[in-house]
């Protein structure tokens, strides 16, 4: 067994033998600006010495509610370095999640991107009584808040410089008390099914997850990686921070999330993540560029998308002599070209997990150069367990375990997880914690499949699992990967337990069926009323046809609403992370579902 280093200890080791390396990068302004691996631990245990100076003690809670940046992972580390717990909250919640996020997790303390989340904290304060202080990255806005618990992050810093200054070894006292069964970092569960679980992700938890990226992920030191998504869910923490520890990528921030086109093409990464959605979101992309390209290139480039559907579903190594001319041909064409729109010019190693993906989407990405592989991990596994190996043909889509997991199928379907990946359980709730862990064994609520080759395919969601009015069992998430891997439809939600037969509430997708409409001279105003479209309709009818035909007769989709609006995090269809909420939803257009089984 390897050694135990703390991910603040790795910092400390990085700085000294690598000081000048580049270690994070961020844009402001337009100009990407960058640190060494000298000037992180140097920011880091400034913002310790300040938390420490603040009242901070080792094992105190403290929030972080921004979206992706460097000073998300500056204040991560220095929370650390002070033997403090790291609670991320998505900045996309609204005050009411919040205050319940932050209370159920006793926080003392929380870090606020700017003014928006600023004003998120102070409109439910009175619901905190254990919160001291607010620490604020960007206080623009901020200059006529009278208020005695907020202090900027520069304010904080120097605080913590003069403190050092005075005891140099006021951090590395705090840091020396920090064992490896301490919790490190507290992760919420998306909350699909009821409300978010603080799930206590420990220090040691937090090295065999970095032992498991070191082993699964194809990187040297200086690779470059872009950080979007949002750094409070495991999957990014996973790929981005330890990632950042263990292999020494360089993570590179953009502004905002609404300049990752632009980002994404100035850094062109040689490793890139992103959950389903996001690759889907390419997909149709390149769909509507095809459609804007007048007929000769629109054409040649819907050719050879699907010839890449065709090439994608053989591993590369295995190619014939004949497919590897025809990529060939294709990739000096076409392939090089999309691969440099979608910012992937130079990808070497592409990963998506997070939520199941459509087998066709995977193939089409593959095909076209994109090495994409798919990764199973929870919160309560510190991130990856599974993997897909890229040099051989597993039969799970899913992969085979990671280093030091153990993976197997009991008699119900469920899939259990053991290793040093598990998480310590659920912040004061011992009956989920009990419910979950068994033995040793995570029990991951996930039908899943072993096969003889050792590798593991999910199957859906435990809770999800439907049972329609003649008692065959359908998976869901089956029916609507299929129906989404079409351009024009973003979400789908199946109905269908207790029912006769499947039906399905459909979201269109905002930039491929306006597009469409545009090109077919259909007039519309608005999102609900482009829905209305006689036209759009049946464009959507024959793409669920299309489906159907890739599906078993049982779990065929009979007939389909289309949803007025898209899915909100904010009306509670969607957890921050974008999983459907299945149960709210149910509610919210339950006269609509019960349109769809009345007599026609």
């Amino acid at each position: 067994m390897e050694s135990y280093y703390s991910l603040t200890q790795i910092l400390q080791r990085n700085a000294e033998a690598y000081p000048n390396e580049i270690a994070l990068r961020q844009k402001k302004h337009g100009i990407w600006q960058q640190k060494t691996w000298q000037d992180f631990l140097k920011v880091t245990q400034s913002i310790a010495a300040g938390l420490i100076e603040l009242g901070g003690e080792r094992g105190c809670h403290i929030g972080i509610i921004a979206e992706n940046c460097e000073e998300w992972v500056l204040a991560q580390l220095g929370i650390n370095f002070m033997s403090g717990v790291v609670c991320g909250v998505y900045p996309t919640s609204p005050s009411n999640e919040v205050v319940y996020l932050l209370k159920s997790a006793d926080c003392t303390m929380v870090f606020c991107e700017d003014q928006e989340q600023v004003d998120k904290v102070l409109m439910v304060e009175d619901q905190l009584p254990l919160l001291k202080h607010i620490i604020v990255f960007d206080p623009k806005g901020l200059e006529k808040y009278d208020h005695c618990k907020l202090i900027t992050l520069d304010t904080l810093q120097a605080t913590g410089a003069q403190a050092l200054q005075a005891n140099p070894n006021c951090v590395n006292e705090c840091h020396e008390q920090q064992g490896k069964d301490d919790t490190a970092l507290i992760v919420f569960t998306s909350g699909s099914t009821g409300l978010p679980k603080a799930a206590m992700i420990s220090y040691e938890n937090i090295w065999h997850e970095m032992l498991v990226i070191r082993d699964a992920i194809d990187t040297v030191p200086g690779m470059n990686l872009l950080s979007y998504l949002p750094l409070c869910h495991i999957a990014e923490q996973a790929m981005s921070t330890l990632n950042l520890l263990i292999n020494r990528v360089v993570i590179n921030f953009g502004e905002s999330l609404r300049t990752i086109r632009t980002d994404l093409q100035e850094i062109s990464p040689d490793v890139f993540f992103g959950v389903p959605r996001i690759w889907e979101k390419m997909q149709a992309e390149i769909s509507v560029l095809a459609s804007r390209s007048g007929r000769l290139r629109g054409w040649l480039i819907l050719r050879a998308m699907g010839r890449a559907a065709e090439l994608g579903e053989v591993l590369p190594l295995n190619w014939s002599l004949s497919q590897k001319l025809n990529y060939a041909f294709w990739n000096a064409l076409v392939y090089k070209h999309l691969r440099a729109y979608l910012g992937l010019a130079r990808c070497r190693f592409a990963m998506t997990a997070a939520a199941p993906i459509s087998p066709s989407l995977l193939s089409q990405m593959r095909g076209m150069g994109i090495r994409i592989c798919e990764i199973f991990g929870m919160t309560e596994t510190t991130g990856a367990a599974t993997i897909q190996p890229w040099h051989m043909n597993s039969l799970g889509r899913v992969g085979q375990p990671c280093t030091n997991v153990e993976c197997k199928v009991i008699e119900d379907g469920e899939l259990l997880v053991k290793g040093g990946i598990i998480f310590k359980g659920y912040y004061k709730n011992d009956q989920a914690t009990a419910e979950a862990i068994h033995d040793g064994w995570l029990h991951t609520g996930d039908i899943a499949e072993a096969h003889p080759d050792g590798s593991f395919s999910i199957i859906d969601r435990k809770k999800d699992i439907m049972i329609n009015a003649a008692g065959k069992n359908l998976s869901p998430s089956l029916i609507e990967n299929t129906v989404k891997a079409s351009t024009y439809i973003k979400e789908c939600i199946v109905i269908a337990d207790q029912r006769p037969y499947v039906t399905a509430l459909l979201q269109i997708d905002p930039d491929a069926v306006p597009t469409w409409a545009e090109q077919n001279n259909i007039s519309y105003t608005t999102f609900k009323s482009l829905t209305q479209s006689a036209e759009v309709r049946a464009l959507i009818a024959e793409e669920v046809e299309k489906a159907n035909t890739q599906l078993a007769r049982v779990e065929q989709i009979k007939t389909f609403y289309l949803l007025p609006k898209e899915l909100d995090h904010d009306d509670g269809e969607v957890t921050a992370t974008m999983k459907v909420r299945r149960k709210s939803i149910a509610e919210q257009y339950q006269q609509e579902i019960e349109n769809l089984y009345r007599p026609e």
